[in-house]
């Protein structure tokens, strides 16, 4: 990425069960695996019995470990932490996994797709190539051809990293990239939180000559909120982020003091799709549009049924996103830069588990 590698591609699944035989699938993107798997055995004991329609009353329930005395059971023997804390990403996470599989239930139950469930009339969205790693050993200079590669198969957007190399080389991948992919097609940049506040200055200043369609988490984490506001007002390109936020709280300071025009919030890392959903809500209502970060065959649904959903991000490079090709049984169909959802119950995805035994950890 734009400040560190990116070794693995992985993903843990979770399933859902129900006492009249629906399986809810849900998927977390979070780290460290083996800690978010633990803390499922606890919320398996926690919500077991509930509603698997109440996804609010779950919700509720699971959130309440980052808050209340029952986070406590949390690694009990090694000295618990209080009231999660040191555990939260990974509590939220497990949530996520937990909250996403209940929608999909839910859509099972009714027999209809979630984006439907959710009140959309279409079932198709905006999708965009991400890609443009920094590769060791390579020319910086290949993201020219790989970006190109992405409008040859129809992918009207792309994304690059910015931020890993010194300014002039930057300089130079980001220029050839738009001369390779002409004027037409939009060009996002992506720091990963790898800038200060005046290096992204100098950043965007040097790079806005580019038709830049946005920049992409451009400031260090420990300010990457109000200082956001000052660069947003210091540039034209729109500024983007949300990925790194890990609840509704934090999304809405980033749309309030942020200057943030595409919100990027991940329900697959942090809280699921009703949180999610909450997100987008204020985002409408704060004329913010949202492009969730991963894993559209999740997020797509949402999208779809805002107005102000933007789009999703894709991952075409196999490289990059091996799991895309290999882990679904069935799945959504992207083609010239759109997402199509399908008709099926839930959220229209199921799992290869020959594939997923291969890899199991």
């Amino acid at each position: 990425m734009s400040r560190e590698p990116y070794r693995t591609a992985s993903s843990i699944l979770v399933q859902v069960f129900t006492d009249d035989g629906i399986v809810g699938l849900g998927q977390i993107h979070g780290r460290p695996m083996k800690e978010i798997m633990d803390i499922i055995d606890v919320i398996s004991n926690l919500i077991v019995g509930m509603d698997a329609m109440a996804n609010e009353a779950v919700w509720q329930k699971i959130f309440g470990l980052t808050t209340s005395r029952a986070g406590s059971e949390l690694d009990k023997d090694k000295g618990q932490p209080h009231f999660g804390a040191g555990k939260r990403p990974q509590i939220l996470a497990a949530l996520a996994g937990v909250d996403i599989a209940l929608w999909d239930i839910k859509g099972k139950a009714l027999k209809i797709p979630v984006w439907r469930l959710l009140g959309s009339d279409i079932n198709e969205t905006y999708a965009y190539a991400s890609g443009g790693y920094y590769e060791k050993g390579e020319s910086p200079l290949k993201v020219i051809d790989e970006m190109a590669s992405y409008v040859e198969m129809g992918y009207t957007a792309v994304k690059m990293k910015c931020g890993g190399a010194d300014l002039e080389t930057d300089i130079a991948r980001i220029s050839g990239v738009r001369k390779a992919i002409g004027p037409n097609t939009k060009l996002m940049i992506d720091a990963n939180l790898g800038y200060s506040l005046e290096q992204a200055t100098r950043a965007i200043d040097a790079f806005e000559a580019f038709d830049i369609f946005w920049f992409e988490e451009p400031l260090y984490w420990y300010d990457s909120i109000r200082a956001l506001g000052k660069l947003a007002n210091r540039t034209r390109v729109p500024i983007a982020g949300g990925e790194s936020q890990m609840t509704a709280w934090e999304a809405r300071d980033l749309v309030d003091f942020g200057g943030l025009r595409y919100m990027q919030f991940d329900a697959t890392r942090f809280g699921g799709l009703t949180e999610l959903i909450r997100v987008a809500h204020y985002c409408a209502v704060h004329d913010v549009q949202f492009v969730p970060h991963h894993d559209p065959q999740i997020h797509g649904h949402v999208v779809c049924a805002f107005s102000n959903g933007f789009g999703v991000e894709t991952f075409p490079n196999k490289r990059r996103d091996p799991l895309w090709d290999t882990l679904f049984s069935m799945k959504p169909e992207i083609r010239n830069s759109t997402l199509y959802l399908n008709d099926a119950p839930g959220l229209g995805f199921e799992i290869d588990w020959a594939e997923v035994k291969k890899h199991r950890a």
